[in-house]
């Protein structure tokens, strides 16, 4: 055998091998973290709420929206609508010295989904999402860019516990 045969003996098993690990991937159902599965009445959808104030959810919605194949439409026949938002900031802890050493950022929602000709599919649904860091006085810039990337996480995590309710409600039917 010349070596250009047995270098492509290799090639083409690791190919081999790959496709074969990918097939047991989808045959067992994996799918990448964050994915979700809605069945195809009701991948069209809208989520109505006040987005001068909830400018933040509403940004996580749709790009979780749009990253599951939703479509964001405004006349959609399903939608979602957020009937109460509480996002806060907590002081967790104290230092010896009084002050803030640890802060929890706390997310709580309800929400109704409604289906075609304002039929509510579910009502008073809840998402709760919270994080806590450390906060230092002496590298404020540090803990303030932290703190924004916290803030981002949990509105992050609050659509996607709407979202996944939503699938939820749908599958059930």
């Amino acid at each position: 055998m010349t070596t250009i045969q047995s270098k492509l003996v290799p090639a083409q098993i690791k190919l081999l091998l790959s496709a074969l690990v990918l097939t047991l991937l989808v045959g067992c159902g994996f799918s990448l973290r964050g994915n979700i599965a809605i069945p195809l009445e009701a991948q069209s959808i809208w989520l109505v709420a006040d987005s001068s104030k909830h400018r933040a959810l509403v940004s996580e919605f749709n790009a979780l929206a749009k990253a599951n194949s939703l479509t964001i439409d405004e006349s959609a026949e399903n939608y979602i609508t957020l009937s109460r938002v509480n996002f806060r900031r907590i002081t967790t802890s104290i230092n010896s010295s009084a002050n803030v050493d640890e802060y929890t950022l706390r997310g709580e929602l309800t929400f109704d989904i409604n289906g075609p000709d304002e039929s509510m599919i579910a009502t008073n649904l809840n998402a709760f999402s919270e994080r806590t860091f450390q906060y230092d006085a002496n590298d404020a810039a540090a803990s303030n860019s932290r703190e924004a990337f916290l803030n981002k996480e949990v509105w992050n995590d609050l659509a996607q516990q709407i979202l996944r309710q939503y699938a939820a409600h749908f599958k059930i039917k």
